[in-house]
């Protein structure tokens, strides 16, 4: 018995041969396309957590301007987070270091809120309070910088 290979069996067959092929690539492409996805934010990320982790009480005349400038880093910190939200890691590394880096981008978040109730604290001239919420977040920082450096490892990000 013979199968005649007309052009739609054989264009079928063809396609599947390619999607063969390619499944291999496009596994281990889940990890890579997770450090293409956090490259934009990786300059901007460091900055701002560079700027959280030496982060101190402002003074009640600086206060607004650390206000805007806190607002900025809890934009990049959402929109790095919604970013790696939306990919998907295909080893147990890459899924490690997702995980590990969401984590840290949710406790820079926190940190960032504990800076900005600090700073209104400044602003309305609670020194004690503001002072108070600067150690809530050097305590936040504190735990995101160990996970970003964790899953920063596991994914490869420099």
């Amino acid at each position: 018995m013979s199968i005649k290979l007309t052009r739609p069996i054989l264009a079928l067959l063809l396609l599947i041969c390619a999607a063969l092929l390619v499944a291999p690539p496009l596994a281990g492409a889940s990890d890579a396309s997770i450090r293409r996805v956090m490259k934009p934010y990786e300059q901007k990320l460091t900055v701002d957590i560079g700027y959280l982790s030496t982060f101190s009480a402002p003074s009640r005349s600086v206060a607004p301007r650390t206000l805007r400038k806190l607002s900025g880093i809890r934009t990049e910190l959402t929109d790095a987070s919604h970013a790696l939200e939306h990919q998907k890691a295909s080893s147990r590394n890459g899924r490690r270091g997702r995980t590990d880096v969401l984590e840290a981008l949710r406790n820079a978040l926190t940190a960032t809120a504990d800076a900005r109730n600090s700073a209104r604290a400044a602003r309305a001239g609670h020194g004690v309070t503001a002072r108070n919420d600067v150690k809530a977040e050097q305590r936040e920082i504190g735990k995101a910088i160990t996970q970003f450096e964790t899953g920063g490892q596991l994914l490869h990000l420099s």
